[in-house]
């Protein structure tokens, strides 16, 4: 009995040495989906999958500067361009979804951009444009629909994408763009009014993930595969991604 314990133990302590574990790099729009992504990869092959999100301007500086992933899954292509052209990446960036675009409101059942000219917005939230491309999607869309100017001095910014949540449930700004996956998700608590920003009005946000060479390189692949050709595609599908 005693010899069979010992065994036992001897196997969870050999089977907890060996678990894998992925690291990822992400995205700050990506987190509900991720999560739900992460949870089902870990039940199909065993590996945990532990990500660490922000804005991808923010994120790829600091992999440049030496962080240690296994992947980096940005906002979009540019951001992990910048990681190849530095030489950390097996290979060049991998579309592997696009984001979309969505204005939202706790306060006022907002239906179209126009409707921000009204001052009853008092601010307006935005991700940093200069860090996270869902900030400058929210630019170019207002610039397009003619109220940019108009609205200027009342844009507030967020340093990531995740960061539009928290202003619009705490009441710092009246509406906000967002990204779509987040209230998508059904996790955002009394979301309001949101609606998707016509796809014509900004530039595709083809959000890149790039397989870094510190980190477990065919790992990383069997879970780039997951993210767009496996279960992982149909649950981002799901956030409200499109590929």
């Amino acid at each position: 009995m005693k010899k069979l314990l010992i065994l036992a133990l001897a196997l969870a302590i050999s089977a907890t040495a060996f678990a894998k574990e992925l690291t990822i790099s992400a995205a700050a729009n990506l987190q509900f989906a991720l999560e739900e992504v992460a949870k089902a990869y870990k039940a199909d092959t065993g590996t945990d999958v532990k990500a660490t999100y922000g804005a991808s301007g923010k994120l790829v500086a600091q992999i440049i500067n030496g962080a240690k992933f296994d992947i980096f899954l940005a906002a979009d292509m540019s951001f992990a361009q910048k990681a190849y052209e530095a030489g950390l990446t097996t290979d060049k960036p991998v579309m592997y979804a696009e984001g979309l675009l969505v204005l939202w409101s706790k306060k006022y059942n907002i239906k179209s951009i126009a409707d921000l000219k009204d001052p009853k917005y008092v601010k307006i939230a935005i991700a940093n444009p200069a860090t996270a491309p869902y900030g400058r999607a929210a630019v170019e869309a207002m610039k397009a629909s003619g109220v940019y100017d108009a609205v200027a001095p009342r844009i507030v910014q967020g340093e990531s994408i995740s960061t539009m949540d928290t202003y619009i449930q705490t009441g710092v700004a009246e509406a906000a763009f967002a990204a779509k996956s987040h209230l998508a998700s059904g996790k955002v608590q009394d979301a309001g009014s949101w609606f998707d920003v016509d796809k014509k009005l900004y530039a595709p946000i083809e959000q890149g993930g790039v397989i870094l060479k510190a980190g477990d390189v065919a790992e990383a692949q069997k879970f780039m595969n997951y993210l767009t050709k496996g279960k992982g595609a149909a649950i981002m599908k799901k956030y409200g991604y499109e590929k």
